[in-house]
């Protein structure tokens, strides 16, 4: 009978609850109707007295005690109060009871009310709040809520000398009056403990009347379910007893048609749990007769198992080759590598005897991906794989796993990537000796696809402990000082801490480098080629210009390093003849003239599309191909290629203007420039400093100058600074000059200034040579 005992609870607690929200709502309309008539009675009564005006008019106390006397209707009020209308107190009364209120601040009871309004609030402290109502009343702390009425004045009180009959004729004739005035205040404290009683005999009558009839209605419900509890509980029963097994199927329950259908699920239940037990006994006898025939055919599939172990194991020594050999160079791979090294550092640090990490990078070799193919590539690291196993020699590498191969310690990390650990050094610097003897044997030439290839290297070199106890540090190191080598171009280098700083810079640069087109933070700015036989301006050549938001304007020689570096020369270079072009044409469309634009072209440009590309990038600008100057590296040009010689033929079909670059400093024999199809030298600053007053470096200009003349070269100066080396070279025959002499690489916009005017720089011309005129004229004299 648990259900029925739930019920029973609930109905009483719920009759409980019903009563009091009865009450409850009875006892508030009760108490506020009492409080509202109690406050209604009050005012008509301030309102209706004719003696409060002129008592408040004179200040008399007496007669405002006895006005307010006679206001006092109800034992509720515990307290009255005169207040002038400057909130002075006037006159005081207490009257008996069991509370003595307190008189409040004046303020504190008419804050936010107009002067003619009354206000009825509880006064906490030096404040009100609006709880008058019957929660605060029960639960405050303070029983007292305080009324405040204002006494209006039907004549204007600040007239002198007025008499009782002038109120009382006001009064009688109140149309007379255009407006009253407030003359004071009354104020009573009203005690809601009072009130609370007049109303709770009322309130205690409703709460056993709802009660009862809440009681009653209950009982009736209670009879309406009474013979439903009584099924549920046989119900319950029969549910028990079919679960432990003492009760039969089919066994008739009550006639209550309510639970009818759940007994009778109740004995479908009980029959198919019979049912299933007996078929459970079948499928027992069933299995032990299986039991016996699969025993017969285990022995059968041992034998097979034996055989698939034996394909497992093959399989897995396959797999296990495949995960940690490299698949092209049959080298370890980084991970197998990595455990190796990681056993072989613990031995290290046990034994106090160093360890050396050489991280090897071959050098141009995605060069060599690019002209001879994948597959070539893919030959030359089997080669260098050998070479590097037969370099190594025992004593270098004693230390290794009990049942390796000495080959564990070398590994193809990825691409043209290598690595070796020597671990039996007695010394940290024989780690160089095994560099250079690895160095040396590389550079043997191979011959790969038919062409015969000499591969340089690039060596970093990580200590252990000196620079880590750690796999991935070790290799790290390694791998800094590796790029550092590659960087310095020198063979290779130990790590140092001073590379983490350099390598980190690079890692954010490079990251930066790639953004930077699309951040539209690259420019050009543009040097001006001056004819010095007039002061015109010929050609602007461009020089990229990076200027990045966090590390300002970064040097041309770090970014063009990194991205030679990255592989990004390709698409820099595409950026500055796209722009170079626009500039141009921009220039011309405002109707200023400027005959040549120069930019240079990076070595890995040197491919048949960059043909196609340049008359692309001229046809959408529509400029004629004469307006543009390619700027060649002296070592490209020295290349016995035939190939080299084909692209620049298909750049002079184009109908572009070349040029050397950086001519001499090279120290190539000179037999290339009569092979090419150039259009002009020139001539690097390193020739040109000192060449007015230094016989060597003048003996050498003039003969650049003579070849350059008998080849038909243009002849241009690059780094002009001094009118001296200006006027030694205008002496000489050279008629274009570059340099800071003239101008500086100046943005586009202030390149368009210089354009602005016609020969702009045949005053400065004009006056070197009137100077050299005058010195010659001084010499003579």
């Amino acid at each position: 009978m648990a259900i029925a005992k739930k019920l029973i609870v609930f109905w009483i607690y719920t009759i409980l609850l019903l009563a009091l929200l009865a009450t409850g709502f009875v006892a508030q309309v009760e108490y506020q109707s009492a409080l509202n008539a109690l406050v209604r009675t009050l005012e008509n009564n301030v309102a209706r007295s004719t003696a409060l005006p002129y008592a408040f008019y004179q200040l008399n106390t007496t007669t405002l005690e006895r006005s307010m006397d006679a206001l006092h209707e109800s034992s509720a009020v515990t307290a009255a109060h005169a207040y002038s209308s400057s909130a002075d107190i006037i006159a005081t009364r207490q009257y008996p009871g069991e509370i003595i209120a307190p008189t409040p601040e004046f303020s504190a009871m008419r804050s936010g009310t107009g002067d003619a309004e009354s206000t009825l609030v509880e006064v906490t402290g030096d404040t009100q709040s609006s709880g008058e109502g019957l929660w605060s009343a029960l639960f405050s702390s303070d029983p007292i809520v305080h009324l405040t009425v204002p006494v209006l004045s039907p004549v204007n009180p600040l007239i002198p000398n007025l008499k009782p009959d002038d109120f009382l004729q006001a009064n009688s004739a109140p149309s007379t009056n255009s407006s009253l005035m407030v003359i004071g205040y009354v104020h009573f404290a009203i005690n809601r403990s009072v009130i609370l009683d007049s109303v709770s005999a009322t309130v205690s009558w409703v709460f056993i009347a709802a009660f009862l009839a809440l009681l009653l209605c209950a009982g009736l419900f209670y009879l309406m379910v009474a013979p439903s509890l009584i099924a549920l509980r046989q119900l319950e029963q029969h549910a028990s007893r079919i679960l432990s097994g003492r009760q039969e199927a089919n066994k008739p329950l009550s006639e209550n048609s309510e639970f009818t259908d759940i007994a009778k699920v109740l004995n479908s239940v009980a029959e198919g749990a019979q049912e299933q037990t007996r078929d459970l006994g079948l499928q027992h006898k069933l299995l032990l007769l299986k039991a016996d025939e699969s025993a017969s055919q285990l022995n059968q599939r041992d034998e097979e198992l034996v055989k698939a172990s034996q394909e497992i194991s093959e399989a897995r020594a396959k797999l296990h080759q495949i995960a940690n050999y490299d698949h092209l160079t049959a080298l370890p791979n980084r991970q197998l590598f990595s455990e190796q090294l990681n056993m072989l550092v613990r031995m290290s640090a046990r034994d106090a005897r160093p360890l050396a990490i050489l991280f090897l990078n071959l050098n141009n070799f995605h060069r060599i991906n690019e002209s001879l193919g994948r597959s070539a590539g893919d030959s030359l690291l089997k080669e260098v794989a050998q070479k590097l196993v037969g370099t190594i020699r025992s004593s270098d590498t004693l230390a290794h796993y009990v049942d390796a191969k000495p080959e564990l310690n070398i590994s193809r990390l990825g691409g043209d990537e290598f690595a070796l650990v020597l671990s039996h050094l007695e010394n940290i610097d024989h780690a160089g000796l095994v560099a250079q003897r690895i160095t040396a044997t590389l550079l043997e030439p191979v011959t790969i696809s038919g062409h015969e290839l000499v591969i340089s290297t690039s060596i970093g070199i990580a200590a252990s402990p000196r620079n880590g106890t750690d796999v991935e540090d070790l290799l790290r190191c390694a791998s800094t000082a590796m790029y550092q080598a590659k960087r310095k171009r020198v063979g290779f280098l130990f790590y140092s801490d001073d590379m983490e700083v350099a390598g980190e810079d690079d890692l954010r640069m490079e990251t930066e480098l790639r953004k930077a087109i699309d951040r539209n933070e690259l420019s050009l700015h543009y040097q001006p080629q001056v004819d010095t036989s007039n002061g015109s301006i010929i050609c602007a050549e461009a020089f990229m210009r990076w200027e990045h938001p966090e590390y300002g304007y970064v040097s041309p020689a770090r970014f063009i390093r990194l991205a030679e570096k990255m592989g990004l020369l390709w698409e820099l270079g595409d950026w500055v003849l796209v722009e170079a072009c626009r500039q141009i044409k921009a220039f011309r469309d405002e109707g200023i003239d400027l005959p040549r634009i120069a930019i240079n072209i990076a070595p890995q440009q040197f491919r048949p599309a960059f043909v196609e590309r340049v008359r692309e990038v001229l046809t959408t600008a529509g400029l004629p191909a004469s307006t543009l100057e390619l700027g060649l590296a002296e070592a490209i040009l020295m290349d016995n290629d035939s190939g080299v010689s084909r692209f620049l033929e298909d750049l002079k079909d184009i109908g572009v203007y070349l040029s050397l670059e950086n001519f001499g400093t090279s120290h190539a024999p000179l037999n290339y420039l009569s092979r090419h199809p150039l259009d002009e030298l020139k001539i690097d600053r390193s020739f040109i400093v000192n060449c007015d007053t230094d016989k060597n470096s003048a003996s050498l200009v003039k003969a650049i100058i003579a070849m350059a003349s008998s080849l038909n070269l243009h002849t241009v100066a690059e780094g002009v600074e001094t009118e001296g080396e200006y006027r030694f070279l205008a002496k000489n025959g050279v008629g274009i000059m570059r340099g800071y002499l003239f101008s500086k690489p100046v943005p586009a916009n202030e390149l368009q200034k210089l354009l602005l005017v016609p020969w702009h720089y045949m005053s400065q011309i004009q006056r070197m040579a009137l100077i050299e005129g005058l010195s010659s004229t001084h010499d003579a004299d």
